[in-house]
């Protein structure tokens, strides 16, 4: 058994339960990306339930979609989970959400008179990680920048947001500090998807001096080092190799030494570093946590702006 995550129709409407709206603007039209079935793509301000009551206060955010073709399993992450990860992204705020029947509804336009919030902005509250003013009109500035990416960096870039969510996710369970290895490998897992290939440098043979066999010995760039041109290619400033370093350091310490020996770096084995850490290590695993959550979002956003098809301007 599975709980369904859609509702019936062409129509769906997606209530963010835990992603409170606070936008300038009520009302945010989603460009619907290439390759996915949306016809008309709307994230509001709305309610619970349009049996609600308007309140005073802020209410949640909504995602309408219209789509040409039904939402199944197997067209769902096109039109619904890659919205909902650009959400994510845009906000830092979870998007777990309830469904409702929009079977009675010809267009979105009657649908928002029965689930609108008349209040939508507060200049004076901030929520998630972020202080943009309007966090929800990135959603909108994202899905058109993902439009004028080639074929490669829109499935790089798709691919790298996903694993970024999934990291999310994880490290908003129960208990998350005995997952804190797993979340972070995720992170680095996310950057790193950001970055090219390995590139190869020499297709040279090396002779053995015993018995003169070629051994075949394929020299190819490191995957910290194109990481780190992706760094430097993306971000500017004083910080970079602060930036290059802090990476190279989780990367052996966290993300090799998990893959290769196994080792924890969130003292899991120990009840998690709340507990089986001392107090100077568990500023250094939460600041590392942190650092590594926002220097992943930097990276995305920066990778949409600078790797556009000029021709498409």
């Amino acid at each position: 058994m599975h709980q369904k995550r859609y509702g019936s129709g062409k129509r769906n409407l997606f209530i963010l339960t835990l992603n409170t709206y606070n936008n300038e603007r009520a009302i945010y039209e989603i460009i619907p990306l290439r390759d996915s079935a949306i016809k008309r793509s709307v994230v509001f301000a709305g309610r619970y339930s349009k049996n609600i009551t308007l309140s005073d206060n802020l209410g949640p955010t909504c995602l309408y979609l219209e789509t040409e073709e039904e939402i199944n399993e197997n067209n769902y992450y096109k039109n619904v989970q890659r919205l909902l990860n650009l959400i994510w992204l845009a906000t830092c705020l979870p998007v777990e959400y309830l469904t409702e029947d929009t079977e009675e509804y010809n267009d979105f336009e009657c649908l928002y008179d029965d689930y609108k919030c008349n209040i939508f902005y507060n200049p004076n509250i901030i929520h998630g990680l972020v202080s943009d003013r309007s966090p929800i009109s990135r959603v909108a500035s994202y899905s058109m920048l993902m439009q004028k990416l080639k074929n490669e960096d829109f499935k790089k870039f798709d691919n790298s947001l996903n694993t970024y969510t999934w990291a999310q996710e994880i490290e908003r369970l129960p208990n998350s500090h005995l997952k804190y290895t797993l979340y972070m490998m995720l992170y680095l897992s996310s950057i790193d998807q950001l970055a090219n290939a390995s590139q190869i440098i020499c297709n040279g043979n090396f002779v053995c001096e015993e018995c003169g066999t070629k051994i075949s010995k394929r020299h190819e760039t490191s995957r910290i080092s194109e990481i780190e041109k992706l760094v430097k290619d993306l971000l500017t400033g004083n910080n970079v190799n602060n930036h290059v370093e802090f990476i190279k350091r989780l990367y052996g310490k966290l993300r090799s030494a998990f893959l290769h020996h196994g080792i924890l770096r969130g003292f899991e084995k120990e009840g998690g570093f709340l507990f089986g850490a001392s107090s100077e290590k568990q500023k250094e695993l939460l600041e590392d946590m942190i650092n590594i959550k926002m220097l992943n979002r930097k990276l995305l956003e920066s990778f949409l702006n600078k790797r556009q098809i000029k021709d498409n301007y």
